[in-house]
């Protein structure tokens, strides 16, 4: 890292993990003012990155002794979590609620949870050259659905669950929602308003997992069933928080919609921001139901499919026979 930059308290805790990772760091972590001059922060960041590595069974305190490394070389009662995201899973507003739900199921049966972030390219692919999984009793997949990967992961031959995005193998253990009856009560709520021309925003294409595109189906499924779906009211879009707004300039550029439902609720803001700049005032459905939505959203149960993927791998783990799936409803707010 730079000498004399200043870094996000997400940066810290990737590179401290690193730094465990490769064993720079063996025993112990250097004394948190040192980390503060190095990082370019104050104390309270570093504390707080410190914080997110303990809560991820990374490092443990001991007062008035010190930071030390949690041993990873034996996995006794420890599970890998495997996250691929955008920012820090701690304050990522899909991810981090799942992870809450699945760590305080492990803990409550004395598991450990080893947090390891996989890095990707900016198409989204995985960077999988040289990476290596930790010697854990089990895996938790978040958000990683990549064939290639879930292959590598089976081939540990350890138990391991998917929860939240579903994943093509039907014999992966896994947990993800089923989008139909939250998103047919919204596309229901917005023709109830005259609203015959619903646009969508969001994954309407993929190239190595299809089950990706629910949200997309349920939409298309529903507004096929009232006689209204027009494919070109679609237009594709990575789950990124910058791409909506200009794919909705692009698809006003071919189309007039009456209304817009949008895949992600983090990508609202961005579309609410183009609708202003054109002069136009359509309604607006969001999806996920996070936090800061105002708007009318397709909410889901995040923390419960942590914890519902907790109990799946802890069921295996004890050597009883587990569900291959659980499937978790949604639900529409306004």
């Amino acid at each position: 890292m730079s000498k004399g930059a200043v870094y996000k308290q997400g940066d810290i805790v990737t590179e401290l993990g690193r730094r465990i990772d490769t064993g720079i760091y063996r025993s112990g972590v250097p004394a948190g003012t040192e980390l503060a001059a190095e990082f370019g922060v104050n104390i309270k960041t570093i504390n707080k990155a410190i914080n997110q590595l303990v809560e991820a069974g990374r490092l443990a305190r001991r007062r008035g002794v010190g930071t030390f490394v949690v041993s990873r070389s034996a996995g006794d009662r420890q599970i890998e979590v495997l996250f691929e995201g955008y920012s820090s899973i701690f304050d990522h507003p899909f991810w981090g609620e799942v992870w809450n739900g699945c760590i305080a199921r492990l803990i409550d049966y004395d598991y450990h949870p080893v947090l390891t972030r996989v890095r990707a390219d900016d198409a989204g692919n995985l960077l999988l050259d040289n990476f290596q999984f930790c010697r854990t009793e089990g895996k938790v997949l978040l958000g990683i659905t990549q064939p290639e990967f879930l292959q590598m992961v089976q081939n540990l031959k350890v138990p391991a669950v998917s929860a939240g995005d579903q994943v093509p193998d039907p014999n992966f253990m896994q947990v993800h929602f089923d989008y139909e009856p939250g998103i047919g009560d919204a596309m229901r709520f917005l023709v109830g308003r005259n609203c015959r021309r619903i646009a969508f925003l969001g994954e309407a294409k993929s190239t190595y997992n299809p089950m990706l595109l629910n949200k997309f189906h349920a939409y298309k499924k529903v507004l096929e069933s009232l006689g209204l779906y027009d494919p070109n009211l679609t237009e594709h879009i990575r789950p990124l928080p910058e791409a909506a707004g200009n794919a909705l300039r692009v698809l006003l550029e071919r189309a007039t919609p009456d209304a817009l439902f949008v895949a992600g609720d983090h990508q609202v803001p961005g579309v609410v921001k183009v609708l202003k700049e054109k002069g136009l005032r359509l309604p607006v459905v969001g999806c996920d139901g996070l936090a800061f939505a105002t708007w009318p959203t397709v909410a889901v149960p995040r923390r419960a499919a942590g914890e519902a993927a907790a109990r799946l791998l802890i069921t295996r783990l004890c050597g009883r026979i587990a569900e291959y799936s659980a499937v978790l409803p949604t639900r529409f707010i306004h």
